[in-house]
């Protein structure tokens, strides 16, 4: 094909739209309408509706601790295919399970100075509890798009380098679930606001992992 004639197929084809990004304010408000000073534990996901956006493979391998009868993280983001170890650094047992669909798991009990490992697969929210100690949860959000974030220490979203397309965002917090909303970033800065309401328990009710209620907590010389 002659240059002349590729030029003109080009300018026939549109022009080529820049990338975009997307940022604005995000507030978390508690049950009496003021929003919490920080946005710990809140994530947000940016998901391609018609973008040639490219599934970023498997993460870097994710550690979340079990201190002080506690997961630290609480909430992460990985990708299909991570590898998630749980090194245990109390002095008791611990034993991590998900029930979650595609990525159900059991570590079994470990003792202290363990690190089960674990590999996440299907994309989703992974809901992380310790079969021992009902008070212990934590969630990994497995993601098939470079766009995701945990809002720790911000007050706002910000993705950069955004195809242009259509995009779906969703926001989700322990304690308010999720909200989602469709946009469209076309080679400029998108702008928005977002808020979400914590109604939930910071505790949300479940079973372990037999499907059976938690046995009373023992008193301070148990686990």
């Amino acid at each position: 094909m002659k240059p002349f004639l590729i030029k003109a197929v080009l300018a026939a084809a549109g022009p080529v739209l820049a990338a975009g990004s997307l940022q604005g304010p995000v507030r978390i408000l508690d049950r009496d309408g003021r929003p919490r000073p920080t946005l710990k534990d809140c994530v947000a996901i940016l998901e391609p509706l018609d973008a040639a956006v490219r599934a970023p493979g498997p993460s870097r391998p994710l550690v979340i601790r079990t201190a002080n009868k506690e997961f630290s993280p609480r909430v992460s983001i990985a990708t299909p295919g991570t590898e998630v170890s749980f090194p245990n650094m109390d002095s008791i047992l611990h034993n991590v399970f998900s029930l979650t669909p595609g990525n159900r798991f059991d570590t079994g009990h470990y003792l202290p100075g363990d690190s089960p490992r674990v590999r996440l697969s299907g994309p989703g929210l992974v809901r992380l509890y310790c079969n021992v100690h009902h008070q212990m949860n934590a969630f990994v959000w497995v993601v098939e798009t470079p766009f995701a974030q945990v809002l720790e220490h911000r007050k706002d979203l910000r993705f950069d380098n955004v195809p242009p397309g259509s995009y779906r965002l969703r926001l989700w917090h322990p304690e308010a679930g999720e909200r989602t909303w469709a946009l469209r970033i076309d080679g400029a800065a998108t702008r928005g606001s977002w808020d979400l309401e914590a109604t939930l328990p910071a505790t949300p009710p479940h079973k372990n992992k037999f499907g059976k209620d938690y046995p009373p907590p023992p008193d301070e010389t148990g686990y």
